[in-house]
């Protein structure tokens, strides 16, 4: 069985659309994964093949759970608190120390949702249609509470992408129905379409960095300003401001301002401490009283009726 190469990966982004050409499935927010399963024997490496077994040993039961030899791509994830959870699987992806790996391996299981087969009785199946290629997937795994296969719906990309951003997921992925499967290749048969959440910070300084600067996010907690992190803009973005001698945070090299800007930015989520993942700047807000924006936690997550793939 050759491992050797990479999965096929995402090559277009693209907003919310309806079609009959394609199917429309959850972008689960983990680590993407091959999970090679020969004799029952399982190897599970991630889209640069570094081999992922080890960190996550309740992996290694996947091959009781196929009717064959195969080869799957999908996504390895964490649950906290009844939602994915990207940091919990990052962190568990670091670690070295197999006492340690094993108490997070017990605390919490994590999930591999296979969306497509690769290879299946001993034959090469990337040149069949996806559609035909879900078959196979539907016949070769029998689901467990750790090892599932990922739904879709059929042409309602739009209802199912409003769908997915009123649970505050992280997006759902357009496919071709006719595509082949392309290792080691960017496809635009495939068709990101994510949800970014967005929120009002306070501005109080920023860092120079070569190409740009990185503003300094903070929000109110009650009346304390609280450290959020940091987002990328160009200076020329940046409006007149009132400079400060006195540091609000402990941050290196920062040039600080008096609070009274304020700016919008969008993210993919929000951790347990406030900070952002993959923020971006959207634009300065100059009507808001700095005092409204107040740091809040959302998390939400719930199941949807879907498709069986």
């Amino acid at each position: 069985m050759d491992k050797n190469f990479t999965p096929m990966l995402i090559g277009k982004e693209s907003e919310a659309f309806d079609s009959d050409d394609y199917i429309f499935e959850l972008k689960m927010d983990g680590i993407r994964c091959l999970a090679f399963i020969e004799n029952k024997k399982v190897d599970l490496r991630n889209k640069r093949n570094l081999k992922l077994l080890a960190k996550f040993p309740e992996m290694k039961d996947l091959g009781q759970y196929v009717r064959a030899d195969c080869i799957l791509d999908g996504e390895l994830y964490c649950f906290h608190d009844g939602i994915i959870d990207f940091t919990m699987v990052q962190k568990r992806a670091l670690l070295n120390h197999p006492f340690k790996i094993q108490i997070e391996s017990n605390r919490s299981k994590a999930v591999f949702t296979a969306f497509d087969i690769l290879f299946y009785k001993n034959q090469d199946v990337t040149n069949l249609t996806l559609l035909k290629r879900k078959e196979l997937l539907q016949e070769c795994v029998n689901e467990t509470r750790h090892f599932n296969r990922s739904r879709y719906i059929f042409k309602e990309g739009i209802a199912f992408y409003h769908k997915a951003e009123e649970l505050n997921l992280e997006g759902i992925v357009a496919k071709r129905i006719d595509s082949i499967y392309q290792v080691n290749t960017k496809t635009q048969n495939w068709i990101k379409i994510k949800y970014l959440k967005d929120d009002d910070f306070v501005i109080v300084g920023y860092i120079e960095k070569k190409q740009h600067i990185s503003l300094i996010l903070a929000q109110y907690d009650q009346n304390e300003l609280v450290y959020i992190g940091q987002v990328i803009t160009s200076l020329q973005n940046l409006p007149k401001v009132k400079h400060s001698h006195i540091p609000l945070f402990d941050i290196k090299n920062a040039i600080w301002f008096t609070p009274y800007l304020a700016a919008r930015v969008k993210f993919m989520e929000r951790y347990d401490n406030g900070s952002l993942r993959q923020p971006v700047f959207v634009d300065f807000i100059y009507d808001k009283d700095i005092k409204d924006c107040q740091i809040k936690l959302i998390k939400n997550y719930d199941k949807l009726d879907l498709v069986d793939s």
